[in-house]
């Protein structure tokens, strides 16, 4: 299913789908709800793929349903329904976490973020397809309802790189990019194979290849590209893409301790956060951090200031200390 396809689904398909999840708190067969909404169990793995790894907000801190997948098979032998945590292009079983039976789904339902965040993901998709009559026509009656707004997408920063890319991704065309690193100084060309364009918070991100010794998928920021090429040279996606993206965007978690007043650098870094202690001076929580792990996590720590500490793992105790000798070293020069 083209990227397309697959939020337009999400528009006119999720709801309904989380609704019906929701009045299954042990969740359901992917197959039996596939047939329940009239969808090929492939076509709706993939608007969950799509809803599970879209990072445009923090689905749960907005009351928005978060899904979960499952291997075949009980906790215990022998027991019927969902079993462990499973990957999710292989699970079999899918739920949605904080289900509410009583709660009926629908927009007239959701708060003002929620709407801002839907509203959002339309908007963005509308930024690279400006000729999608169908979606036009979704966000304009979306819109109808709401206070009176003129926004076609044009105007997100990066649209046109944005644009550039997802054609060249859904074409497999080869791109030619000279892109500001974030982890080093400098700029450096590179000609890579976008496989797919994302929306995070970041603002937008492509997950390209070709795989080589250090990763299979590396992610570029779409700000940093400072001059980008389409050539007519095609490539052909690896064997298993959909896993490897989903491996690529894989967070490792990390104990903290930081002081409230720098909780929001926690939020700025981490994918997503748990609060385990929370009292008037600390805060204790796990941070979802994706690589390279060492470095974001060092930029965390130094925002967050001396009183902020790794509690696990121990082999990221020193990544704060790391990343102030680095800068030290490279502005003293």
């Amino acid at each position: 299913m083209s990227p397309v396809a697959v939020y337009a689904t999400r528009l006119a398909a999720l709801p309904k789908a989380l609704g019906i999840l929701e009045l299954h708190p042990q969740g359901l067969p992917l197959t039996d709800l596939a047939d329940e909404l009239g969808l090929a169990p492939a076509d709706l793995r993939e608007v969950f793929m799509a809803y599970y790894l879209a990072d445009l907000v923090e689905l749960g801190s907005f009351g928005l349903p978060v899904v979960e997948f499952f291997a075949p098979g009980g906790r215990d032998a022998g027991a019927e329904g969902p079993g462990d945590d499973a990957v999710p292009v292989d699970a079999q079983w899918v739920r949605v976490l904080g289900a509410d039976p009583e709660r009926e789904l629908g927009v007239d339902h959701l708060t003002g973020t929620q709407l801002a965040a839907l509203h959002t993901a339309a908007v963005d998709l509308l930024a690279l397809e400006p000729d999608n009559d169908v979606l036009r026509a979704a966000v304009a009656a979306f819109e109808s309802a709401l206070e009176p707004v003129d926004t076609d997408g044009s105007d997100v920063p990066g649209t046109d790189t944005a644009q550039a890319l997802y054609r060249a991704a859904e074409e497999h065309r080869r791109v030619r990019l000279t892109y500001s690193r974030q982890w080093h100084p400098g700029t450096r060309e590179r000609v890579v194979e976008p496989y797919r364009l994302v929306r995070t918070r970041r603002g937008w991100e492509v997950d390209a290849g070709p795989p080589d010794d250090v990763a299979a998928v590396r992610t570029y920021l779409v700000s940093g590209i400072v001059d980008l090429e389409v050539t007519d040279e095609t490539f052909d996606p690896p064997a298993g893409l959909d896993e490897l993206l989903a491996r690529n965007r894989a967070a490792e978690p990390v104990q903290l301790v930081v002081p409230q007043e720098s909780r929001w650098a926690v939020e700025r870094y981490a994918e997503s956060t748990r609060v385990t202690d929370d009292d008037e001076g600390d805060v204790a929580l796990t941070a979802d951090l994706l690589p390279p792990v060492a470095d974001r996590l060092g930029l965390l720590l130094l925002c967050c200031g001396p009183d902020a500490f790794v509690v696990a793992p121990e082999s990221l105790a020193g990544a704060g200390a790391r990343t102030a000798q680095q800068l030290l070293a490279h502005h003293a020069g």
